[in-house]
């Protein structure tokens, strides 16, 4: 038995329609679903990765995962991708250019973003600007997304110069999922800068969701 044979016959095994439907209401009808809430999906994972898991490949074990049609796989495909961490190579970038491509939606880049890139650049930054030149000029807004993103867990290491640069190629973006991420990730650095926010927002013009966001914990503005 392989890693993958066990989380599909497990997962469908727990198969719960009522659930599924509620799940794809939530992602507005884009995926399919099993049925399996996240808490669940995390324990079946970590309970078949201890006896299938760290034998395998996690670049073909996680590929073959995420081209599955039902979300919750590819949620596995993630923590697979995550659990092999100290295996990572350059193909972790390029894997997740596609699966943005593939299937682009807030809940995976917003894994994609912070935990595996945030880490990956840590790891090698040699390939950090090559990565967000692509991304920048990528035709699809979630590459994007994930260049505001994928510093949010770097705290006071984040590189504000980078993050200033690129909020300022896209503040003037009418997408709601770049808008809430400027702010998203300016709300993480007021934790520790909140100067240097509410000068972004003053300098860069940030009006609705993206100057809301940014300036949730800073009191005086």
């Amino acid at each position: 038995m392989s890693f993958i044979g066990a989380i599909k016959d497990a997962f469908y095994a727990l198969e719960n329609p009522e659930n599924a439907h509620w799940m794809r209401q939530y992602m507005r009808n884009k995926y399919l679903f099993i049925g399996i809430k996240k808490p669940e999906q995390a324990l079946v994972f970590r309970d078949i990765y201890k006896i299938y898991g760290k034998a395998e490949d996690w670049y073909e074990v996680s590929s073959e995962l995420f081209a599955m049609p039902e979300r919750e796989f590819q949620y596995v495909a993630m923590a697979y991708l995550l659990k092999a961490k100290n295996s990572w190579d350059s193909r972790v970038p390029l894997l997740v250019h596609r699966w943005v491509d593939e299937n682009s939606w807030w809940d995976v880049v917003d894994v994609l973003g912070p935990k595996v890139l945030g880490l990956y650049f840590q790891r090698f930054p040699q390939e950090l600007s090559e990565w967000i030149s692509i991304w920048m000029k990528s035709p699809n807004f979630w590459h994007q997304r994930l260049c505001i993103l994928f510093q949010l867990g770097y705290k006071n290491q984040t590189d504000l110069t980078l993050l200033s640069t690129i909020i300022l190629s896209l503040n003037t973006s009418k997408e709601f999922f770049i808008q809430k991420a400027i702010g998203w990730s300016l709300r993480e650095v007021s934790k520790w800068n909140p100067i240097w926010v509410q000068n972004v927002v003053l300098e860069e013009n940030l009006q609705g969701l993206a100057k809301r966001e940014a300036l949730k914990y800073v009191p005086e503005a």
